[in-house]
Formats: structure tokens, C-alpha cells, sequence
């Protein structure tokens, strides 16, 4: 937290550190899962879930060394599945969940009052900005809750935020905002518990991510484009020509993927700008199965604590998929820098909740855990010991 907070205060601290993120992100989760996960019980029980998120790392690392490419890829993906298998795993007491919750509620604060995107990029701060008030709506979600009053500062905050996006003309910022806004606004919150449509949304936000890359290439195939009202860009802008460079040589290596550092002819940098084809093109379609797996054991195993009544666990699935979406057209949802507010949505909606106000304290019975407060392996997809 404190790297993260230093990252999108400073901008010289950022431009210092950035390269390392990855490096600084892995040591602390490695720490948190050898603190917190019983590993040596589960591999004598032969837990799935792990041996799958093990059998993803070594073979995207054998892949590596198999194609000659850099080695350094290996922790963008080690740290976007450790965050989805840690989460259930992890308990804080009441202080540092309160802790966490006023963090996120000051560092959006802090960015609400002072616009620092120039400093970084006029893309990069809307989006830091958008993500900041994803964090701070988990504790404002309680703060106001029964309050109208209290629910003027929301508005406020809506009203900033979107001028800010529309000022930096940034569109992924705008894509996961509007979809964070209509899933938690718009939405019923009973629509959460439904079977049919919560599935529906999981797909879409994984597997459409694929589906959309082959539709905007072949949209862009026919010649037809055209500018973004607000925005003042093309909808097709080069990542058609990126992600059809990308397929012409993923095909060619589709067990292995292609890895990362190679030159693009179509982009200046390798950046695939897609958090799952750069999944499935980095790593294989091997890896990608297996990384689709442990999502997918999370985001359905949370399905059961969205209780219409958990309004900061709404808050943070509405945040979790508004940045799966966001990330169809961007890397985001893997990016080392925003890592701490990804697994901060996930341990909000595992975890118990802490009141605030007349509410006071909620029970572990109340947010689906049982009398004791403890996930059952059931619940959290199938590990024995599970928390």
C-alpha cells in the first residue's frame, strides 16, 4: 500500500519505481500466501485449485524458455492469478479492514481535489482516478447508507469523475465507469443471486474479451470507421492491426503462445492492449485454460455472498467486472500498478464486513459465512481448508 500510494501521489516516484512493480507486487503476495495458505495440506489432498494455479506457472514458464522469450512476463501472470487465489484466504480483523477501506477513500480524495493526470498520462490518470473512486465507493457505500445527506458526497464524486474522464478524452476510463455505474445503479441487486444472468456476465467478461478482439478485427477489416462522440478518436485506431498481428503468430504457436518482447510491426511497444488474448497469446492455449479455471472457481464461488443487502460487496463485484470489461480494449486488470485495488475488490467480497454508524459490526453469519465466520471449501470452489 505503501509502493501503491507513492505510485499515483508522486509521479517521481512512479517514473523511479514503475519497472519494478511487478517484482514488489509478487514478493508481498508470496508472502501473504505463505502466510495465510495451508499449501503443504492442500497438495497432500491434492487440491485442484492449487495444483492448477502451479501447473499454470511452471508450464507458462517452460513455455518461456521454450520460445526464447523474456522471463519477466512470468510475475504479470503469477500476480493476476495469486490475487484471485489468495483472496479467500486472507482475514483481516475489523481495524484493518477499516484501515484498507479509508486508504482507498483518501487516496480518491486526494486525486478528487488535485488532477495529476499530466503528470503521468492523460489516459493513465482518468483511469487512476476512475479506479481510486471504485476503492473509496466500498467504504462510501456504508458511510452513506441510510443517510441521504451522506449520499450527496456520491453525487459529487459521479460528477467529478466523469468530467475528468470526458476532459482527458479517455475512453477506457469512460468504458469502466458507465459499466460500474449501470452494474451497481442500474442492476437490481437481486439480479446478482440469479443463476442464468450472473453466469452470463462471467462468460462475457472473460470469453467475450476473445470474442470482441475477433469482431473489432474483422470490423476493421471492412474499411469502416468513425469518431467517438466526446472523444475525438476513431473508433478503430491500431488495435485491429495489434491484435490481427498477434493472431497471425499465436496460430503458428498456439500451444506455447508467443511470449512477450516481440516486435510488433504495428505498434511501437508490445502491449496487446486485451487482458485475456494477452493471457492466451503470452502463454498458450494450456495456460489460458488453466487461468480460466481459477477465475472462474472464484467469480462463480462469489456469487452466493452478493446479497442484495451488501452494499460495499455490490460496490466491489460492480468495480471487479466494470474493470474486466475495461480491459477488453486494455491491460488494466493485469497491470501490477492497479493490483492492490484488485485484490482489495476480492478481499471485500470474501471477506466479513465491518459496520459502520448505527449498523455497527455484522456478524460472519450474516455475510454467508456460517456461525463461525469461516469459508467452507464448498463455497470457495472446492479447496479443502479453504480459509
Amino acid at each position: 500500500m505503501v509502493f501503491y500510494a507513492g505510485t499515483w501521489t508522486f509521479p517521481w516516484f512512479y517514473h523511479v519505481t514503475e519497472i519494478y512493480n511487478t517484482s514488489i507486487v509478487f514478493g508481498a503476495l508470496l508472502i501473504l500466501f505463505l502466510n495465510n495458505v495451508p499449501w503443504i495440506s492442500l497438495l497432500r489432498k491434492k487440491d485442484r485449485l492449487l495444483l492448477s494455479l502451479l501447473a499454470a506457472g511452471v508450464i507458462a514458464l517452460v513455455n518461456l524458455f521454450l520460445i526464447g522469450s523474456n522471463k519477466g512476463c512470468i510475475l504479470i501472470l503469477a500476480d493476476f492469478l495469486l490475487i484471485f487465489y489468495l483472496a479467500p484466504f486472507l482475514k483481516f480483523t475489523a481495524g484493518q479492514r477499516k484501515c484498507l477501506e479509508w486508504f482507498f477513500l483518501l487516496m480518491f480524495v486526494s486525486w478528487f481535489f488535485y488532477d495529476r493526470a499530466f503528470s503521468y498520462n492523460s489516459n493513465t490518470g482518468a483511469t487512476v482516478t476512475v479506479f481510486t473512486f471504485f476503492g473509496a465507493m466500498v467504504l462510501l457505500s456504508k458511510l452513506t447508507e441510510g443517510n441521504e445527506l451522506r449520499g450527496f458526497f456520491i453525487v459529487i464524486s459521479v460528477v467529478r469523475v466523469v468530467t475528468l474522464v470526458l476532459w482527458h478524452l479517455a475512453r477506457g476510463a469512460f468504458i469502466a465507469l458507465f459499466f460500474f455505474l449501470f452494474f451497481y445503479y442500474a442492476v437490481p441487486a437481486s439480479y446478482w443471486r440469479k443463476k442464468l444472468p450472473y453466469r452470463f456476465l462471467v462468460l462475457f467478461s472473460t470469453l467475450g474479451s476473445l470474442l470482441f478482439v475477433a469482431f473489432y478485427v474483422w470490423m476493421g477489416s471492412t474499411g469502416f470507421n468513425m469518431k467517438l462522440p466526446f472523444f475525438y478518436k476513431n473508433i478503430f485506431s491500431g488495435r485491429e492491426q495489434i491484435w490481427y498481428e498477434v493472431w497471425e503468430m499465436l496460430r503458428i504457436h498456439l500451444f506455447t503462445g508467443i511470449g512477450s518482447g516481440f516486435a510488433l510491426k504495428s505498434f511501437f511497444e508490445y502491449n496487446i492492449h486485451n487482458a485475456m488474448y494477452d493471457i492466451l497469446a503470452v502463454h498458450g492455449i494450456i495456460v489460458f485454460v488453466l487461468a480460466l479455471f481459477l477465475i472462474y472457481q472464484r467469480l462463480f464461488g462469489m456469487q452466493e455472498l452478493l446479497l442484495p443487502e451488501k452494499k460495499a460487496k455490490l460496490a466491489a463485484a460492480s468495480a471487479l467486472f466494470a474493470i474486466f470489461i475495461e480491459s477488453f480494449i486494455d491491460m488494466d486488470l493485469m497491470w501490477a500498478d492497479y493490483s492492490p485495488l484488485l485484490l482489495f475488490l476480492l478481499v471485500t467480497i470474501f471477506g466479513e464486513e465491518t459496520g459502520y454508524g448505527k449498523a455497527g459490526k455484522i456478524s460472519g453469519e450474516e455475510t454467508g459465512y456460517g456461525k463461525s465466520g469461516e469459508i467452507s471449501g464448498e463455497k470457495i470452489g472446492g479447496e479443502p481448508e479453504g480459509g
